[in-house]
């Protein structure tokens, strides 16, 4: 059987006192140091999952941003190939109407030049008439008359 004596009753009310201490001292504070903990778990769990969600926002604003460079990039590029194309299409017509102008100046310096070679030849044509007709009549022609005269009839001959 339990005997109750005077150490037994004064260890009961030594932990009793103990578990008073303890409870008003060490257990509150302790637990209010968990609750505190698990506030702030928590709370840094809910600081996690807004982060989270926000660094998806920024990452899918980025993305965004990123598809919008491209299409910029694109855009730049198509431009500067229409740029290019434009000025390719405009050296190319100028260049065009360059060789066509150098054409036609070739051709009415040919035109002159063969204009010049048909007096010269005209001019010696009719010399040579005029003494092939001067040794036929045995007479010298040289008057500007018979010049004239010998003109038309090369030009007749020559058209």
């Amino acid at each position: 059987m339990v005997n109750f004596n005077a150490t037994l009753i004064a260890q009961i009310l030594n932990f009793l006192v103990l578990v008073i201490v303890l409870a008003k001292f060490a257990y509150k504070p302790l637990c209010n140091i968990m609750d505190e903990r698990k506030n702030k778990i928590a709370s840094d769990l809910e600081s996690a999952e807004k982060a989270k969600t926000d660094a998806e926002a920024v990452k899918a604003e980025y993305a965004a941003k990123l598809a919008e460079a491209k299409q910029e990039a694109q855009a730049i590029v198509d431009a500067a190939r229409k740029t290019a194309q434009a000025a390719h299409d405009k050296i190319m017509a100028d260049t065009k109407a360059e060789q066509d102008q150098v054409i036609a100046t070739a051709k009415e310096a040919i035109a002159l030049e063969q204009k010049k070679a048909m007096d010269e030849v005209r001019a010696q044509v009719i010399n040579l008439s005029m003494i092939a007709a001067s040794k036929i009549v045995e007479q010298k022609l040289g008057s500007e008359e018979d010049k004239q005269m010998a003109s038309k009839i090369v030009d007749s001959i020559m058209k």
